[in-house]
């Protein structure tokens, strides 16, 4: 068995190893142009799709009739594609491990919660407060995603895998206490292919017991913070709605660090007559001026 310090002595070698730093510095370089390339491609998907939506619009839409034409433009992309992809098992990385909304606006994998994440993330793109919700239904929870908004007159709900919304008496869009408190009235205005199950129970917007002792822990802290009532409303999964730019900032966050260790390694190997001499600004100012020196005459 490999005892801890010999692990420790490997690690600290091999970042010593000035071609593993290089080499670890490379590979970080090309994650971040990678992810940073798929935000942007991801970004000008849904930057088209909020153009299509506003080409729709005219002077007599009210902030009600611009979300519901959100939804329907949402529904009818993902609908067309979900018999296509329904099957799929292996579509690489992207689906499987990154997951990026993009990947859910494409193949509908996801049913439901690839409608919420697409829906949610359009509607962001006109800058609208969103949260995801988790609906109860036969005592089982998140047996139905659907999204909720906030306009002018509250949060209202709206489901893009059915293309559905509900409306008040009074005309505005229904809020999920609406439906929750008067189903036998708001059930009338659901479409035929509707499931029934669906009936609004309840809801929850994150899963705090999806990573135990983590999860919980976190949201105690929020409790204390925000006040339960108000933590109850957080949706985590309206946080990596945009999951290729929060890759890019965390590669972004290592390789920094990562730069600068490797750039004092280089110069500790390449300037310093001697590896080991301490890094400090005046063996640093000491060593580097004869370089300087000599590189400006090469120059002349």
């Amino acid at each position: 068995m490999i005892s801890k310090s010999t692990s420790f002595r490997f690690l600290r070698n091999l970042f010593r190893n000035l071609y593993f730093l290089m080499f670890l510095n490379g590979f970080l370089l090309a994650s971040m142009f990678y992810f940073r390339m798929q935000s942007t491609y991801e970004q000008g998907l849904f930057a088209t799709i909020k153009t299509s939506i506003d080409n729709s619009l005219d002077t007599n839409d009210t902030q009600d009739s611009i979300l519901l034409k959100a939804m329907a433009t949402c529904h009818n992309l993902m609908s067309s594609r979900a018999p296509v992809f329904g099957g799929t098992q292996v579509l690489g990385p992207s689906a499987d491990f990154f997951h990026a909304t993009s990947v859910d606006l494409q193949t509908t994998q996801g049913a439901c919660g690839s409608y919420s994440q697409v829906m949610a993330l359009i509607l962001k793109t006109y800058d609208y407060p969103v949260r995801i919700a988790q609906m109860k239904a036969g005592g089982t929870w998140a047996a139905h995603n659907i999204v909720e908004v906030q306009t002018g007159h509250g949060w209202v709900v709206l489901d893009p895998t059915f293309d559905t919304h509900f409306v008040r008496p009074d005309g505005h869009l229904a809020s999920f206490a609406d439906v929750h408190n008067d189903w036998k009235y708001y059930s009338r205005q659901v479409p035929k292919d509707y499931d029934p199950q669906y009936r609004y129970e309840d809801v929850r917007y994150s899963n705090w017991t999806k990573i135990p002792i983590l999860f919980p822990a976190a949201k105690g802290i929020l409790n204390l913070i925000l006040g339960k009532a108000k933590a109850d409303t957080i949706s985590v999964r309206t946080w990596f709605l945009k999951v290729y730019s929060i890759y890019f900032y965390i590669v972004l966050f290592l390789y920094i660090p990562i730069f600068l260790f490797t750039l004092r390694r280089l110069i500790q190997t390449k300037v310093f007559p001697d590896p080991n001499i301490p890094f400090t600004i005046r063996n640093l100012i000491k060593y580097m001026l004869p370089v300087i020196r000599q590189s400006t005459e090469l120059t002349r």
